[in-house]
C-alpha cells in the first residue's frame, strides 16, 4: 500500500529489551511503508534504526517498586518530553512496548487524551502480578499485541483486543546452530541491562565463577555488556585486575551465546534467548528487600523465569533473593556440569520451550498488525 499523506508513529520503549525490539519494529514497517516518520522514546537500537529519539530510555530503566523513587526526576523529564511531543506532532498512532509503569499510567492515559490510537507490543506480565492493570489495559488501549503463547486467551477472556504475533526473538534464532562442545568453552554471565541489577548481580555471579574455578580450573567465562552500560561502570564492579579468565565484549548476546555451553543468568528476557541458543542456565535474581517483599504479596504464578513459564515447569533452577548467593548459585551449576545426564535432560527441556515460543516472523506480523491498525483508525490516510 501507499500513503497518500505522510504518516507518523511513536514507540515508547523503556529499556534495553524494548529498545531492541522497538528497532526491530522499527526497520519492518519501514521496510513495509518506506514513507513512514517514526520517532520514540528509545535506546542507541531504535536510533540505529532511524528512529527520531525524543528522550533517552536509558535515563529511565529501574528495577523494583522502591527503587522508582530514585529515578522520579528522570521519569517525570522522560513523560513531560512526550507530553509535548504528543501535542505538537500528534503521530498517527502510538506503540507501547512493555515498560509498564511509565507506559500505562504516564504515556498510555495522555495517549487516550489526544484520541490518538494506541497499540501495546509486548504485554506486560499482568498474569503473573498485579492483575487488575487489566481494567487500565481495556480502558486505554486500542489493541493488544503479544508475544508469549499463553498471553492471548489471557487478554480475549477479559474483552481485549488481542493479536498472538509470536515471539521476536524466534527471528533472531531462526536458522541457529549452536558449535560444537569443543567450540564452546565459555559458561555465560548475563546479570542484566539494567545498573541497579548489574551491580546486585555480577559481583554475586562472579564470586560463583571464582567459585566454579576451584573445581574447574581451566574454566573460562565470558561477560557480554549490553548496549545501555557503560564500560567505566562496568569497571567498577570488576576485580583489578580483571581476572585472565574474563573476557568481555560487546556483540550481539545470540552471538556470545553460540561460545557458551552453560550460563548464569538475571531473570528476564535474556532467559528466553539463553533457552533459543540450546544454553543451560541457572537463573538468579535479587531486588531490593522492599520491593521483594512487597512484589511477593503480588505475584501469582509459581516461576520468576519465562523458560519455566513457558515450559509449564522447573526445567532450569531459579534462586531468588536470599537463595541467591555464590555458594548455592555454584551447587545449582556443578549439579548440571557434572552430569552428563541432567545437562542433556535440559537440553531436551529447552528444545520444548523452543518449540512452544513458535515460528519466526513474529517482528513482520507484529508491524502488519500495527499497518492494519493505521488502516482501521486513520482510513482516510491510505491508498
Amino acid at each position: 500500500m501507499t500513503a497518500a499523506k505522510t504518516m507518523r508513529i511513536c514507540i515508547v520503549s523503556g529499556e534495553d529489551s524494548g529498545d531492541f525490539h522497538g528497532a526491530n519494529l522499527a526497520r519492518a514497517l519501514r521496510k513495509k511503508q518506506p514513507g513512514l516518520i517514526i520517532d520514540g522514546i528509545g535506546g542507541r537500537q531504535m536510533e540505529a534504526a532511524g528512529v527520531s529519539l525524543v528522550f533517552p530510555s536509558a535515563r529511565l530503566a529501574v528495577v523494583g517498586i522502591t527503587e522508582v523513587i530514585g529515578r522520579l526526576p528522570a521519569i517525570y523529564a522522560g513523560w513531560s518530553c512526550l507530553k509535548a511531543y504528543l501535542r505538537q506532532q500528534r503521530p498517527d498512532l502510538v506503540v507501547l512496548i512493555d515498560f509498564p509503569d511509565f507506559n500505562l499510567y504516564l504515556a498510555a492515559p495522555q495517549v487516550k487524551k489526544l484520541g490518538i490510537p494506541l497499540v501495546y507490543y509486548i504485554s506486560p506480565q499482568l498474569w503473573a502480578w498485579r492483575r487488575g492493570r487489566i481494567r487500565r489495559i481495556k480502558a486505554l488501549v486500542d489493541r493488544m499485541l503479544v508475544i508469549l503463547p499463553f498471553e492471548e486467551e489471557f487478554y480475549r477472556e477479559s474483552g481485549v483486543p488481542v493479536c498472538y504475533t509470536g515471539h521476536p526473538l524466534a527471528d533472531v534464532f531462526a536458522g541457529f546452530t549452536p558449535l560444537s562442545r569443543a567450540q564452546r568453552p565459555y559458561i555465560a554471565l548475563l546479570p542484566g541491562s539494567r545498573p541497579t541489577e548489574v551491580r546486585r548481580l555480577l559481583p554475586m555471579m562472579l564470586e560463583t565463577a571464582s567459585l566454579i574455578r576451584k573445581t574447574h580450573p581451566e574454566q573460562q567465562f565470558l561477560l557480554p555488556l549490553a548496549p545501555s552500560l557503560s564500560s567505566d561502570f562496568i569497571e567498577t564492579l570488576l576485580p583489578s585486575p580483571c581476572p585472565s579468565w574474563l573476557l568481555l565484549v560487546r556483540e550481539p548476546l545470540s552471538s556470545c551465546l553460540r561460545r557458551a555451553f552453560f550460563a548464569l543468568v538475571a531473570s528476564g528476557t535474556a532467559t528466553l534467548e539463553t533457552a533459543l541458543a540450546a544454553v543451560p542456565m541457572v537463573v538468579v535474581y535479587r531486588i531490593g528487600l522492599l520491593s521483594y517483599l512487597i512484589g511477593r504479596k503480588l505475584i501469582s504464578v509459581p516461576h520468576i523465569s519465562l523458560v519455566n513459564l513457558i515450559a509449564g515447569r522447573e526445567v532450569v533452577p531459579e534462586l531468588v533473593q536470599a537463595e541467591a548467593e555464590p555458594r548455592r548459585i555454584y551447587e545449582k551449576a556443578v549439579e548440571c556440569l557434572d552430569n552428563s545426564e541432567k545437562y542433556a535432560r535440559v537440553l531436551a527441556d529447552l528444545q520444548e520451550v523452543q518449540k512452544r515460543l513458535g515460528a519466526a516472523g513474529g517482528t513482520d506480523r507484529a508491524a502488519e498488525e500495527v499497518l492494519a491498525c493505521l488502516r482501521q483508525f486513520k482510513p482516510g490516510g491510505w491508498t
